[in-house]
């Protein structure tokens, strides 16, 4: 056949492939983007924020006029729950400083520092609330009603930071004692593991703590809270005021 009348067919045009634009798979030897090679940031656990000091209402005008609270080595309170042993025990054991900045060297008992709860329905709480039974209290304490007591909450980053966070009452030979920021982080960390181990510590702060380091006053019932309500504004105290009743009702069990 003639070409030119039967032309032969045009070669065919290889298809143009497109590349994928999926990105490679990650190798995980390789850094992510941005990574800078440093670990992780560990975060703590959720540690308490707050302590919590409990005073007899015939105490708080006292506080007011003073305006902080007194350890009890330099306080004279209208109501005084320990009993004389128990301040005896407490003057007796010491509590060495920390060497931090903020130590000021002077050597302290347990009674030189304001006693603070890391719960407010501590372990020496619960037990005044169930009637104060034993030699560690006074018959003032055995004699007071808990709709009479009031709760003092104030923040941690409020006060010092030589705060002394213990395991248990600080007068007891075998209690554990936080000094310095790691050992106190390390006890706060201990004592949020379990509600037993929250009730029993202790925070110790050295010296006079002021009103103004009060956060948070619970009281028992509406009665209290309008009385302190007039007594923290005479004072000029602006801390909150509310009424919490499970706090001031004993948890027995079963």
């Amino acid at each position: 056949m003639c070409a030119s009348c039967f032309p032969p067919p045009a070669p065919a045009v290889p298809a143009v492939v497109k590349r994928s634009t999926r990105q490679p798979k990650a190798n995980l030897r390789s850094p992510a983007p941005g990574a800078t090679g440093k670990a992780a940031e560990v975060r703590p656990p959720n540690l308490p924020q707050r302590i919590f000091h409990v005073t007899h209402m015939n105490n708080l005008p006292l506080i007011l006029e003073a305006g902080h609270l007194l350890p009890p080595s330099e306080a004279e309170p209208a109501v005084r729950l320990a009993s004389e042993l128990t301040a005896e025990l407490r003057a007796d054991m010491p509590m060495p400083g920390d060497g931090s900045f903020d130590d000021d060297g002077v050597e302290r008992s347990a009674a030189d520092h304001v006693s603070f709860s890391l719960s407010p329905q501590a372990t020496w709480w619960l037990e005044v609330q169930e009637g104060a039974a034993g030699p560690t209290w006074s018959d003032a304490a055995r004699a007071a009603s808990t709709i009479d007591f009031v709760v003092l909450g104030v923040d941690i980053a409020a006060v010092s930071n030589t705060v002394v966070v213990t395991d248990g009452d600080a007068s007891a030979p075998a209690t554990q004692l936080g000094l310095g920021a790691e050992g106190r982080l390390r006890m706060l960390a201990r004592a949020a593991g379990t509600p037993e181990a929250l009730q029993a510590a202790e925070a110790l702060v050295p010296g006079p703590v002021s009103m103004a380091a009060v956060a948070l006053v619970a009281v028992a019932n509406d009665r209290r809270r309008d009385e302190v309500r007039a007594l923290l504004k005479s004072a000029g105290v602006t801390a909150k005021v509310a009424v919490y009743p499970p706090w001031f009702v004993a948890v027995l069990d079963d």
